[in-house]
């Protein structure tokens, strides 16, 4: 039973810290955002949608978000640490800037695979 009770705390931390990013980090926000929106658009776009294209594309989007909330979570923790400008940290910065923008790049090619195999 404190196994179990372990976990469940475990997940609800996990829980409160998606939360906290969607109520109070902008970028994982319009990340949710715009991911749902493109879903949406998809969805109706590409009806009818086989399992694996919707795998695929979760699994794209599921990868902008985790590096998103990675992103954020450095940033904070770094300008909690070195408040003042320094050269390392922003490299670092921009390091996990660059990991979002290749998981947006694998989305976007996720999608066009999907569309051109409909063609």
């Amino acid at each position: 039973m404190t196994m179990l009770k372990g976990y469940i705390i475990k997940f609800s931390h996990a829980l409160r810290g998606i939360a906290d990013a969607v109520m109070n980090d902008v970028g994982f926000r319009t990340q949710v955002y715009l991911g749902a929106a493109l879903l949406f658009i998809v969805s109706v776009w590409f009806t009818p949608i086989s399992s694996l294209e919707v795998l695929m594309i979760i699994m794209a989007y599921s990868l902008v978000l985790i590096t998103e909330l990675q992103n954020s979570a450095l940033e904070i923790t770094l300008d909690k640490i070195h408040p003042e400008r320094d050269k390392s940290i922003g490299r670092a910065k921009d390091m996990t800037a660059g990991a979002v923008l290749i998981a947006g790049l694998f989305l976007l090619f996720t999608l066009t695979l999907v569309y051109f195999f409909r063609i």
